[in-house]
This record gives structure tokens, sequence and C-alpha cells, in this order.
């Protein structure tokens, strides 16, 4: 029988996964400003042929990987407390230990990443030395950068959700003190309270100074999904029972096409106008509570997967580019879009033509470059895997998915 490792593959594969949605979301389109099927707005064209349509409506669905991947950080995050806490030991995290592990875990490749972007924006010319360009490069380096609207995606256009989670794992620890106060049902009601106050606040800045702030961009605005992670990681180890209903894969589809069904809904209303601010505020919470539910059930499958001896082929695909998704989230954008201002010939390339050469060639080019990238920047720096699991805290997840009770 196989021997399998001890990360979860589950786990992997949703990292992988949710990274190629991003890259195939971005090779066709622009990291700023992209026009998908359905939007409408000053100059917008439709793509005509009904298969050109088709593909790139879904593949406009990729940037919801994003979610994902604050729902899977979540899980990972609260995983050394929810393990300790299992076996009897409090849970004592220690603030400075877990700052050294998240400095050393992200920086590395982070500052290489932010290192290579700078060059290349100085040897393509839009570069230019000022004190907005400091104010700029400080907020990157402090991961603060979401708090600028003209900085949010200035450097690289996925920078900003790396600022988010920074500042959800500053956020952490509070989230624990209110967590064990009042329970994870209170907690969740908080954090979704605390995303409409502030989706509230940002409107009432734009019409009364107008003034955009970037609300979408902030971490209080994504805390509830990512703390959907932590619910999860607790309910493998036993630390409270789910019900039913966040294992049901039918359940969780049907949240996710809702989400969907409202996303393109809101590509057809005024990007500035009060109907988008209510579906905007609705989707993203839709779109983590699908995928948190996805995640329970995949997690949950994992315990035939390590009792067979066996892992589903298209799972360990995933999961073995899920193992460099930091990687490539970093470094896609390099590859499809500014490697092309070095190569005269993709960069004149029409834009329907630049698009299947982005999907086609240049997405499969930065696959290999991001590995490449994590061989030397990340990989160097990881400790060992911080989920590890057996077998039987896997088992026991699945079993308590027949119990029905309260969060």
């Amino acid at each position: 029988m196989e021997k399998l490792h001890r990360r979860l593959y589950s786990i992997d594969a949703l990292r992988g996964g949710a990274a190629l949605g991003v890259v195939l979301f971005h090779a066709f389109f622009l990291e700023r400003g992209y026009i998908i099927p359905g939007f409408s707005s000053a100059g917008a064209g439709l793509i005509t042929g009904t298969l050109d349509r088709t593909l790139k409506l879904f593949f406009s669905y990729g940037f919801t990987g994003v979610f994902l991947f604050f729902v899977i950080s979540g899980f990972c995050i609260h995983l050394r407390w929810t393990k300790a806490k299992a076996a009897g030991n409090g849970g004592d995290l220690g603030f400075i230990s877990f700052w050294k592990r998240r400095f050393r875990r992200l920086y590395p490749a982070y500052l290489a990443a932010l290192t290579i972007y700078l060059l290349v924006h100085y040897f393509t010319h839009q570069f230019q030395l000022s004190w907005f360009t400091a104010w700029d490069v400080g907020l990157h380096l402090l991961m603060l950068h979401n708090i600028d609207y003209r900085t949010v995606y200035s450097l690289n256009g996925v920078f900003w959700t790396l600022a988010i989670e920074e500042q959800l794992y500053l956020g952490y620890f509070l989230l624990l003190i209110i967590r064990g106060r009042f329970g994870w049902i209170k907690t969740l009601s908080f954090l979704l309270a605390g995303r409409f106050l502030m989706y509230g606040l940002g409107a009432f800045i734009r019409v009364a100074f107008n003034v955009y702030t970037p609300i979408n961009e902030a971490a209080i605005s994504n805390w509830f999904i990512w703390a959907l992670g932590a619910v999860s990681v607790e309910a493998v180890f036993g630390l409270l029972t789910l019900p039913s209903w966040c294992r049901k894969a039918r359940l969780g589809l049907a949240f996710l096409l809702l989400a969907g069904a409202m996303d393109y809904a809101d590509r057809t209303v005024d990007a500035h106008g009060l109907i988008h601010l209510l579906l905007i505020t609705v989707i993203t919470p839709l779109w983590g509570i699908g995928f948190f539910i996805v995640l329970n059930r995949i997690v949950s499958l994992e315990s035939g997967w390590r009792s067979l001896g066996r892992v589903p082929s298209i799972t360990r695909g995933l999961a073995a580019i899920g193992i460099f998704s930091y990687s490539l989230y970093l470094m896609h954008g390099l590859i499809q879009y500014q490697f092309t201002f070095f190569v005269p010939f993709l960069n004149n390339l029409p834009d329907a033509t630049g698009q299947w050469v982005r999907l086609l060639i240049l997405s499969p080019l930065a696959v290999a470059f991001a590995w490449l990238f994590f061989r030397i920047f990340e990989k160097p720096f990881l400790a060992p895997p911080s989920y590890k699991i057996q077998t039987a805290a896997i088992q026991a997840a699945a079993a308590s998915s027949a119990t029905e009770a309260p969060v």
C-alpha cells in the first residue's frame, strides 16, 4: 500500500486550485480595470462569438480563488492553536514566536518578488523617483498598501491580498479572545456585521467627501470568510461539532452558484451605485460560505483516501501545485504581463490573440517559473509542514458530520 505523507492533500489541492484560478483569470483579464462578459461601462465591448464569450465568462470567475485562499489561510493559521488545545496544552501561541514564524514564512519570497517587480518597473520606465514612490514602496514593505487606493494595485495587482493576510494575522489574537468569550456563532456574527459597517462607512465617505476608500480590500471586510477556515479546523480536531449541512457538497455548490449569479448581475449595474454596494457586500460572504462547505467536504473525504492508501490523481496533481502556490501567486503576473515588455513580438499582438497566448503559453510558463522561484526564495525558509494531521483526526471529523449540533 502506498505510503501517504502527513500533509493534508485536500488542503494542498485546494490551494493549488485557488492559485490556478487566479492565474487563468489574469490570462484573460488585466490586473486592474478588467472587462468581463456582461459588465457594462463606457467603452466596454463584449466578446463576439459564443465560444469566446463562454470561455471568457468561465475564466472571469477565477478571481474567486482569492476568497478560497482566505478560507484556507484561516484553517492553516488556526491549526497550531487547535492542535495544542485538542492535546490539552491550553493553546498558548505566543505573540512573538507567532510573528517570527509568519515573517520567516512569508517575507523572504515576498521581498524577492517585490524587488523583481521594482526592477521590472525601472527597466520598463514605469518607475520614477518621487515622494509618492517612497510612500508606495514603504507601504508595500509594511504590508499596508491596501489603506491607500492609489497603492493597492500599484506594483503588482495581487499584492493587495497579502496586506489583508498580514493584517488578519495581527487581528488573530483578538479573534481568539472574542471566540473564547462569545463562541463562534456570535463571533462570526460580529465579523459579518463588521463587513456591513465597513461598506456603510465607505459609502458615507464617498457621498459626503467624494473620496473613494478601498473598502473591498480592507482586512475587516474579509475577516468573516477567513474565520470560517478557523471554524473548519476546530471541527477536524473535535473542538466543535459542525451541523451536517456544513459538509454537503451540493449545498456548497448552491452557495457558489448563487454568488456567481449575483456577481454576474453586479456586472450590469452602475459600479458606483447603491445596488452595486448592496450586492458586493453580500456576494463575498456567499463565496466564503460556499468554499467553507467545499473545504469541509474535501477534508472529510481524505480519511477515505488514507484508509485505502490512494489519492485521486487530480487531487495529487493540484496538491503538487499547492506546495508552491504562494510563489505562483506572487510571480505569475511577471510572466503573463511584465515579461511581454521585453519581447516586442508578444507586446504587439492583438488583444484577442494576446489573451490566448497568455492562456496557452505564458500561463504554463508562469507555473514553471514559479516552481523555480519557490526552490530559490521560498523552500529554504520553510519549516516542516504546519498542518500535519493524523488520519484518526480526519476520520473523527468525517464521523462528526453525522451529528447535527450548533457550532
